[in-house]
């Protein structure tokens, strides 16, 4: 499941990428599969927020929308794949009495190779302009590698009884467009192909297949949230899996899968992002007065200011349960507290060596309080320092602070972050006084995602034809 985006600006706690709408609200995502007689599809998910549409009245006395969707795909600037149509949403007898939302769903065989996928929607009862958006995709599956395919969040299914768009291995699967759950959304089921294992393993041979959630700041298992499957080895081994939320706290996590050979040995992996909002569900970590301190770094910690600074500097790379307990522990001023919870923090991210992990951690966090550090704020407050105590120090930096016609900006471009590659981070200073730098636009998982970073950059008040002569320029330095 790959690159969502929003087409309005709700749910901005969810730091999903968004586009420019004057009123229409739509998710969009897509998911890629292959077939050993067919060859690689791509599936596109579109999700409308009904009441953002526009319903007029129909002959019949009924209501509805009527939006035009143009989705294409190009490789090597040529079109593969076009199609235009209208999506209609279900007739309803009165928009007073609220407005279900509806779903689109495509299916497009693509050969091996990168796309650029572009979509289009239009409200063809409003005058507002088509909404845009485009990305790349890679389509990357064969007969003989072994690979699993994207994630589909399923919101429903079941047993196929003709088959349709929404077959696949026996079951009709409706999915779930977004990767948002919210409380009261308390199963997380999906759906997921492993192709050609039987050419590595054999035809048939045992194997397991074991999925589970983790923490997407640190990557920790969680496992209360883990189940398996045992399967055969085949050509295509599908899985459609579920896991109970319920008790999953408020916070970000992935979805991963593993396939394993008799041996307990891992063949492959794939991870998903996502996001959960459960804020009935309290702070459950390990017994901090439990944690034995003695002969540790953390006892040798004698200033509750300097212990104070060091619990608050976690933030970055805490999971938000840590987050809130540092925070807490920060303001009791519970000495002994604080000092077993930074002590507990590290041992859990390196057992045989917690100190050295916080050391190293710690001169990061003394270099950005150098370099980042304002009147009222540490330097792991800015934007520019959380980022950079996240992900470390940037490959690659473009500074432009003295065009005439934009506010100072950096970007910085990470080749590799754990699973993922090529991001990128834009930095603005709309102040144009003082150092401190703010996130405007980032393409990474879980960071904010904002399609009109380019008009920000140039101002409130920025026109078109502004944004349109200066693209060239932004979209230079950001893809360099």
């Amino acid at each position: 499941m790959k690159k969502l985006f929003l087409l309005s600006s709700i749910l901005a706690f969810l730091f999903l990428p968004r586009l420019q709408a004057k009123e229409l609200q739509a998710l969009f995502q897509h998911a890629t599969f292959f077939s050993p007689t067919e060859g690689a599809f791509i599936e596109t998910y579109l999700k409308i927020f009904g009441p953002s549409a526009e319903y007029v009245k129909t002959p019949k006395g009924t209501f509805q929308a009527s939006l035009e969707i143009t989705l294409l795909f190009k490789k090597d600037e040529k079109i593969t794949d076009f199609r235009k149509y209208n999506l209609l949403s279900n007739e309803i007898p009165d928009t007073a009495k609220g407005v279900p939302n509806f779903i689109d769903m495509q299916r497009i065989s693509l050969p091996k190779g990168s796309y650029q996928v572009e979509l289009f929607v239009k409200d063809n009862n409003s005058t507002s302009e088509p909404v845009e958006h485009a990305e790349m995709i890679a389509m990357e599956y064969d007969n003989q590698v072994v690979k699993f395919s994207d994630f589909q969040f399923v919101e429903s299914y079941k047993a196929t009884q003709s088959e349709n768009i929404l077959s696949k291995s026996g079951f009709d699967l409706v999915p779930y467009v977004g990767d948002f759950y919210p409380a009261g959304n308390d199963v997380l089921t999906f759906y997921i192909e492993l192709y050609n294992l039987d050419k590595k393993l054999g035809s048939q041979q045992d194997f397991l297949l074991r999925y589970y959630l983790e923490s997407f700041e640190t990557t920790i298992s969680l496992s209360d949230f883990a189940k398996f499957q045992r399967q055969k080895a085949g050509s295509v081994n599908p899985l459609l899996g579920s896991l109970s939320i319920a008790g999953l706290p408020s916070g970000n996590y992935n979805l991963v899968i593993e396939a394993r050979d008799r041996n307990n040995q891992m063949i492959e992996l794939n991870k998903t992002f996502f996001q959960r909002s459960n804020p009935g569900i309290q702070i459950n970590l390990t017994d901090i007065s439990s944690v034995d301190i003695t002969s540790t770094f953390a006892e040798r910690i004698s200033s509750p200011d300097s212990l104070q600074f060091y619990l608050l500097s976690l933030v970055p790379v805490a999971n938000m349960l840590e987050i809130q307990f540092a925070r807490n522990a920060a303001s009791s001023k519970d000495f002994s507290q604080m000092q077993k919870f930074l002590y507990n923090f590290w041992k859990i991210r390196n057992e045989a060596n917690p100190e050295a992990e916080w050391n190293r951690y710690k001169s990061m966090v003394m270099m950005v309080e150098d370099a980042y550090k304002t009147k009222i704020k540490h330097g792991f407050e800015t934007d520019m320092g959380r980022v950079m105590l996240k992900y470390g120090v940037p490959d690659d930096v473009v500074d432009s602070k003295h065009e005439p016609n934009s506010y100072p900006y950096t970007i910085w471009h990470y080749y590799h972050l754990s699973d993922q590659n090529n991001k990128k981070f834009v930095f603005y200073n709309p102040h144009l006084v003082g150092t401190e730098y703010f996130l405007v636009h980032s393409d990474a998982k879980g960071e904010i995602y904002n399609a009109d970073w380019q008009a920000v950059l140039l101002g409130r008040n920025t026109t078109r034809e502004q944004v349109a002569s200066w693209g060239d320029r932004f979209d230079q330095n950001f893809r360099r």
